[in-house]
């Protein structure tokens, strides 16, 4: 008779951390830097993570991504005036609180970030197409169990 059990908390995170960042990696490096035109130098990975959070929902405030972040909202003010002043983001004032202000993303941002979009989901289908159906399943039942992680990751985030 065999017996199966269950994969402990230690077991799964000592295999999920080095899996994840090698995809995220991986992904990067093949599908290429984020390139600006007309950038005499590629963003940083951290104006990246501020102008996809721009991008996912415009007039967002530097609080909002700094929250969403995880990071101190004077660290975020610091890279979006870089990325003003670098013509990738637009900052207006709200009209409601003015001392809040909104973020937008230039058409030459926009323009970017879709672009490398593009070249990430190409390279993910290509290898996606490689796997068998059983490992495609497989994946597609474990994108519900890191959204769970990832919201219990939040929680935790919150508490303390």
């Amino acid at each position: 008779m065999v017996t199966s059990t269950a994969p402990t908390s230690d077991a799964v995170s000592e295999t999920l951390m080095p899996a994840v960042g090698a995809v995220r990696r991986l992904l990067r490096r093949l599908a290429g830097p984020v390139v600006m035109s007309g950038a005499s130098r590629e963003i940083s990975t951290s104006q990246r993570e501020v102008l996809m959070m721009v991008s996912k929902r415009a007039g967002r405030s530097v609080a909002d991504i700094a929250d969403e972040l995880g990071l101190a909202p004077n660290s975020v003010s610091t890279i979006v005036t870089q990325l003003v002043g670098a013509g990738l983001l637009v900052r207006e004032t709200d009209p409601q609180d003015r001392r809040v202000g909104r973020l937008t993303l230039t058409p030459r941002a926009q323009e970017a970030l879709d672009s490398a979009r593009a070249r990430r989901r190409g390279v993910l289908h290509e290898a996606l197409d490689r796997l068998t159906p059983r490992q495609l399943a497989d994946l597609a039942a474990g994108i519900d169990a890191l959204e769970a992680l990832a919201e219990e990751l939040r929680h935790l985030e919150r508490a303390r």
